[in-house]
C-alpha cells in the first residue's frame, strides 16, 4: 500500500501544486500550512506510513520544531520519512537535523518524484 504524502509548506501555491501532482500519481495527500498542523496529522492517525515533505520555514512551528517532535515520538518517526524542503542555504543550516532526504527549492516535478520514489518503494516492500 502506498504511503500518504504529507506536504507541509506555508505557501498555498506549493501545497496545491504538490497535492495535484501526487493525487494524479495516485497517492493519498495531506497538506499542512504550519508545523502544528503537521503534528496534529501525524499524531492523529496511528499506523499510517507517511512521506513528509517538510518546509523548514513555516509560521507557528517551523520544520526544526517538527523534527524535534518526531525525534521525541519514535513510534511515529519510524513510519515517517522526512524530506526537508527549503532554499539551499537553509538546508545547509539544517544538516544536523534527522532527515532522510533534501529538496532545494525551487524544484521541478520530475526531480521531486525521483527523490521520493525510493521511499515509496521502501514502504511498499
Amino acid at each position: 500500500m502506498n504511503p500518504i504524502i504529507l506536504v507541509a509548506d506555508d505557501e498555498p501555491t506549493i501545497r496545491n501544486l504538490f497535492q495535484e501532482v501526487f493525487s494524479l500519481e495516485g497517492f493519498a495527500v495531506e497538506t499542512a500550512a504550519n508545523g502544528a498542523e503537521v503534528i496534529q496529522l501525524l499524531g492523529g492517525s496511528a499506523g499510517a506510513n507517511r512521506i513528509l515533505l517538510l518546509d523548514l520555514q513555516m509560521p507557528i512551528l517551523d520544520g526544526w520544531g517538527v523534527v524535534r517532535w518526531l525525534v521525541e515520538h519514535p513510534d511515529v518517526k519510524l513510519r515517517t520519512k522526512i524530506i526537508l524542503m527549503s532554499a539551499a542555504e537553509k538546508l545547509k543550516q539544517a544538516s544536523a537535523l534527522e532527515h532522510d532526504a533534501e529538496m532545494a527549492k525551487p524544484i521541478g516535478i520530475d526531480a521531486m518524484l525521483e527523490i521520493i520514489q525510493p521511499f515509496i518503494e521502501g514502504f511498499q516492500s
